[in-house]
């Protein structure tokens, strides 16, 4: 699985995500495998995401040769990118949208990840759920232990980085779908 942490604080925005790669039973980390960073770069956002490998590389595929479809400055723009790109993720990269979930809403784009930029910290779940967050959230297998140890230190002197790696660290601890080392990124939110 994994974890993604976002925080903001002190006019700062920070994203940080651990490095382990599961195959199944299977699990890999960062010393064997080159693109097990889930943090990822596109119009002023870093987007880090959870999950399927699979989906990971149509994202990163469709930020490189399709970038300007990712506009995600607000919830309902990143809400309207979600569904332009899940129309997309079926017609050209064969998602699949049934879920074992009987009750779901509607179909799954198999997509879950949060996206930092200066306008904020965003959560994207894989029913195109949007949600802004004001101080702190993760997503992932880690996320309890991540957010449990963000809410203790998020009002010490420590930076939006240092707690958003304070809350990968947790869980590298003690989920064992999440290991270190930790990949961060950091961006001045807009006054």
């Amino acid at each position: 699985m994994s974890v993604v942490c976002g925080v903001i604080k002190n006019g700062q925005v920070a994203i940080s995500c651990d490095t382990q790669t599961s195959f199944g039973s299977i699990v890999v980390s960062a010393q064997y495998h080159k693109n097990c960073n889930k943090l990822f770069s596109v119009n002023g956002s870093v987007m880090g995401m959870v999950g399927w490998n699979a989906i990971n590389d149509i994202m990163e595929h469709l930020m490189k040769h399709d970038k300007k479809l990712f506009k995600l400055s607000n919830r309902m723009e990143i809400f309207d990118t979600l569904l332009k790109l899940h129309n997309k993720m079926k017609e050209d990269y064969f998602i699949e949208t049934s879920d074992d979930n009987e009750e779901q809403p509607v179909e799954t784009n198999q997509l879950s990840a949060l996206i930092v930029n200066q306008h904020g910290l965003f959560e994207i779940s894989d029913y195109r759920e949007v949600n802004e967050f004001t101080q702190f959230w993760a997503i992932g297998s880690g996320r309890r232990f991540a957010l449990g140890a963000m809410h203790a230190v998020f009002d010490s002197d420590l930076s939006a980085k240092q707690i958003a790696e304070a809350g990968v660290k947790a869980s590298c601890e003690f989920c064992d779908g999440c290991s270190l080392p930790i990949k961060s990124k950091v961006i001045k939110l807009k006054s």
